[in-house]
């Protein structure tokens, strides 16, 4: 079974980096990303998928805690495709975000394969 997640995909810019979008997933997290980059589904938000695209992972313990730190991180980082969980004001809720790990999602070879694809 897989671990509650949480990704991050990240574009390059002239400064350096920014976080485009942060979502959540219980399950395959390959086939949840490979949809954002290369569905054709209405439904799905298509991200652009460049050269220098980077996605990273956190994994939790429990559901409820992918939940919590998804909207933390969300409402702290303001990710630019993030639109549904954005809050118009600021978080005062004191979220201990401290013990989550971002690692490389590992799987950097599909990204390119997906651009192909594209």
């Amino acid at each position: 079974m897989n671990k509650p997640s949480l990704y991050r995909i990240i574009y390059p810019s002239p400064s350096g980096e920014y976080i485009a979008y942060i979502g959540r997933s219980n399950k395959d997290l390959t086939r949840r990303l490979r949809h954002h980059f290369v569905s054709s589904h209405k439904f799905q938000k298509k991200l652009k998928l460049c050269k220098e695209t980077r996605v990273e992972v956190a994994e939790f313990e429990t559901v409820a805690d992918m939940y919590v730190a998804e909207i933390a991180y969300i409402n702290i980082e303001k990710p630019l495709f993030n639109v549904d969980d954005k809050a118009p004001d600021e978080l005062t809720l004191q979220v201990n975000l401290s013990t989550v790990e971002w690692t490389d999602w590992g799987k950097a070879h599909l990204l390119e394969k997906w651009r192909k694809e594209v």
